[in-house]
């Protein structure tokens, strides 16, 4: 290993140093054609320029100018244009363009009067010095480079004329590709580094200006639209990498800008030969590096015979232990590390026989324990269970067979299918806990009968906390429910009882009240009637006949004196009667008189007392009748209302002080109302009892107030609950008895007269309204109890 790591550092280090001095070359030469093609385009602008200031051209040409026809002059003129093109071997002509565009002298007879108004080195050269690129020349078919100089007359500066060098672009070739070499056995081939290298010239238009080694006429025919040609003219700065060419081959190349002209300079060579070399290393590395490994090999096998033949012995005597045989030990005479090894495998063995017997042992004993909790859990009264972390049951015992489920019928599913409700809340009380939870809730057995179940879940957590499971009990206590159901009305006929006697003295106080009134209106009665027995006595009818005599014998007896003085006397006596008899009216008058508004007050307040006993009477069998659970909107203000009308003023009479607190914006709550007031009265009655013990215990205390019963509400619109708050001075709950008082049959009552289930049967009824009871107490000052009920629209009930 350490020599193939080795032999691959050195090849990588090998192979990027190879590939910088390629790149390096690339560079190298490209900078190096690059100065040299300047050179020429810089020759060339010179030669231009210097032509174009030639005494004798500009006297030759002002000449001709002025005069066309002049045919010495022409004839001197050409002769020193081939004198001027011969200086330079890459020169193809020298010609001057007069003002007009035409040519006026040329070193090629052929091109004179020719119109060369349109071309660019007219256009351009009259200007300033210009270099056109390279372009095939329509007379001659050649490739060549113009350079064109403006020719002004000295002293005015005035244009005479355009001279025009036409250049031989074949030199580039020379520069790029090298000269041809005519032979017999390669003609017409260039000089060229390599198999596969390539210098080439790309121009603004993304033409060849060169010739191409691997296509012929590529001249302004081929065009490169390769990365380094992209990047140098969009950028104007020297690429060099690898990537594909022209002929899509992968090449390593260099490219560099020659602003001067807009050209691309590029010289490549094919990343095939440009890597041979190191390929060539990389084939030899792996050569020294096999020739290196056998040898190891070689030699580790010739020194290793020593140790392999006790290893092996050691393997062997592992494979004996491993199937079974104890006894078997590894002879040596060894005293090296490998002596000491196999001292210690035959230590170990022994040491593995005896561990061996004992955990046979110990697998006996698990083995009975194993049995015995099977049995246990077999046979277990309760359902126990175990969940996943993410809520699926893991294991049932057989118990769940008794709700109609098989075991393999829950393996795997969620706790929360088989619950009734369906509820969310419930699975993450269940599993996002961190501590043991006892809870209560409705299960569908197998025929989707509703089931009440107490489920007790403990979380089991490694040793890191994380939670790994969940054990679970659940008990049926859907009979036990049905005998609450039961029990409640048993509690509410146990209240009844314990409110009968101040229930009796209610009602006689409005009887003894209707009595008195009743005797006192039949006295009343009595007397009216023997007044008017009395008027009817009267013979008024009898005295108007003996009127009636007297006035038909007034007449008759009127005239005698005698006649006139007994009907005097007659008329005096009728007068003495009717005296006698208004004299009676008017006390029979004065006794109604008197009486009416007696008989009146006396008949209503019976009215008043009756209505009272029957609200009273109403009000107690309602609380007593047995009724199926209704959920209805009620106010709780209301019902504490209902609840002290029926009992206030007995807790007065026990000298109980009952203060009304209720609160303000109370909103109404779905609920069972009867059963709610069934909770209100059993605290309450418990409160009047720890009150009544508590002034028992402490005779010197107010014998005018044994205590304060405090009822009031209140809303907490953050939580959305209604809460009903009951509280007494009473003697407080010992912490002994604290964590019972819901428990059934649990009292603390030493009279006898408790049964240990109205607490019990209130915490049933507003855990089924899904609220809850808190209670504060502190021994001696006295005891809260707060009742919270959920505020709930009709349709969440």
């Amino acid at each position: 290993m350490p020599i193939i790591v080795v032999a691959i550092l050195t090849y990588q280090y090998a192979q990027e140093t190879i590939k910088n001095e390629l790149f390096k070359e690339q560079s190298f030469i490209a900078g190096g054609i690059k100065n040299h093609i300047l050179t020429i385009i810089d020759s060339g602008e010179y030669s231009s320029q210097f032509f174009a200031s030639d005494e004798f051209i500009r006297m030759n040409l002002e000449k001709l100018n002025n005069n066309p026809g002049d045919k010495l002059a022409v004839k001197e003129f050409n002769d020193y244009m081939v004198y001027k093109t011969n200086l330079n071997p890459g020169f193809y002509e020298t010609f001057i363009l007069n003002p007009s565009g035409i040519v006026v002298a040329s070193s090629n007879k052929n091109s004179i009067g020719m119109n060369e108004v349109d071309e660019d080195y007219f256009k351009y050269g009259k200007e300033d010095t210009y270099v056109k690129d390279v372009y095939r020349d329509n007379k001659t078919g050649e490739y060549s480079i113009a350079f064109a100089a403006p020719i002004l007359k000295k002293s005015e500066e005035k244009l005479l004329g355009v001279l025009v060098i036409r250049f031989n672009a074949d030199k580039l070739n020379e520069i790029t590709v090298g000269k041809k070499i005519i032979t017999k056995a390669d003609m017409g081939a260039f000089h060229r580094r390599g198999l596969t290298s390539e210098v080439y010239i790309v121009n603004k238009g993304g033409f060849l200006i060169t010739e191409s080694r691997f296509m012929n006429n590529a001249i302004l025919r081929q065009m490169v639209q390769s990365e380094p040609i992209v990047s140098v003219h969009s950028q104007g700065k020297e690429f060099v990498g690898v990537y594909r060419d022209y002929r899509g081959v992968n090449v390593i190349g260099a490219a560099v800008y020659l602003k001067k002209m807009d050209w691309v300079l590029v010289v490549e060579t094919d990343e095939s030969e440009a890597y041979s070399t190191i390929y060539t290393f990389k084939n030899r590395v792996i050569t020294l590096v096999g020739i290196c490994i056998v040898g190891v090999i070689f030699v580790s096998l010739f020194v290793s015979r020593g140790i392999i033949n006790p290893i092996l012995m050691l393997v062997k005597g592992m494979k004996k232990v491993a199937g079974g045989d104890l006894n078997f030990r590894v002879e040596t005479r060894l005293k090296d590390e490998l002596g000491e090894l196999t001292g210690s495998f035959n230590q170990m063995t022994c040491d593995i026989k005896d561990s061996r017997e004992k955990l046979l042992g110990l697998k006996s004993d698990l083995e009975e324990r194993k049995e015995y909790l099977e049995s246990v859990l077999r046979f277990a009264n309760e359902l126990i269970f175990t969940l996943d972390a993410r809520g699926n049951f893991t294991f049932v015992n057989p118990k769940i067979k008794d709700w109609g489920y098989t075991e393999e019928d829950l393996i795997g599913t969620p706790l929360i299918s088989v619950f009734f409700d369906n509820k969310r809340k419930n699975d993450n009380r269940v599993i996002h806990s961190d501590f043991p939870r006892r809870f209560e809730v409705e299960i569908l057995d197998k025929q989707k009968n509703i089931r009440n179940v107490l489920l007790s879940t403990s979380p089991i957590k490694n040793k890191e906390g994380v939670l790994i499971s969940i054990l679970g009990i659940a008990s049926d206590i859907t009979e036990l429910r049905k005998l609450e159901q039961k029990l409640v009305q048993s509690d509410r006929l146990a209240s009844i009882g314990q409110l009968i006697a101040g229930i009796a003295h209610e009602i006689n106080n409005p009887i003894g009240v209707i009595y008195l009134y009743s005797t006192e209106s039949l006295k009343i009665f009595e007397k009216i009637t023997s007044g008017f027995k009395d008027i009817s006595s009267l013979s008024i009818s009898e005295y108007t006949q003996h009127l009636d005599r007297i006035i038909a014998n007034m007449d008759s007896e009127v005239e005698t004196r005698q006649g006139v003085g007994l009907l005097k006397k007659e008329l005096m006596h009728i007068r003495g009667d009717l005296g006698k008899y208004h004299a009676g009216l008017g006390e029979t008058y004065t006794i109604i008189s008197k009486n009416r508004s007696c008989l009146h007050e006396y008949l209503e307040g019976s009215v008043r007392e009756s209505i009272r006993c029957k609200e009273l009477i109403s009000g107690l069998l309602d609380f007593s009748r047995q009724k199926e659970p209704k959920m209805a909107l009620s106010n709780v203000n209301n019902l504490i209302d209902n609840v002290l009308n029926i009992v206030e003023k007995q807790y007065h009479k026990e000298k109980i002080n009952v203060i009304r607190k209720p609160g303000s914006n109370i909103p109404d709550c779905m609920m069972d109302s009867h059963q709610i007031e069934q909770v209100i009265i059993n605290i309450a009655n418990n409160a009047v009892f720890a009150m009544q013990e508590a002034a028992g215990d402490l005779g010197h205390r107010d014998v005018y107030r044994k205590g304060a019963l405090t009822m009031g509400t209140e809303f907490h619109a953050d939580k959305k609950l209604v809460e009903i708050f009951i509280s007494d001075t009473g003697k407080g709950i010992n912490k002994y008895d604290f964590n019972k008082i819901f428990d059934p049959f649990f009292t603390a009552r030493k009279d006898g007269k408790g049964t240990g289930l109205g607490l019990s049967i209130s915490y049933g009824i507003v855990k089924m309204h899904e609220g809850n009871i808190e209670v504060e107490s502190e021994v001696g000052k006295g005891t809260t109890f707060r009742v919270l009920l959920p505020v709930r629209i009709k349709n969440e009930s």
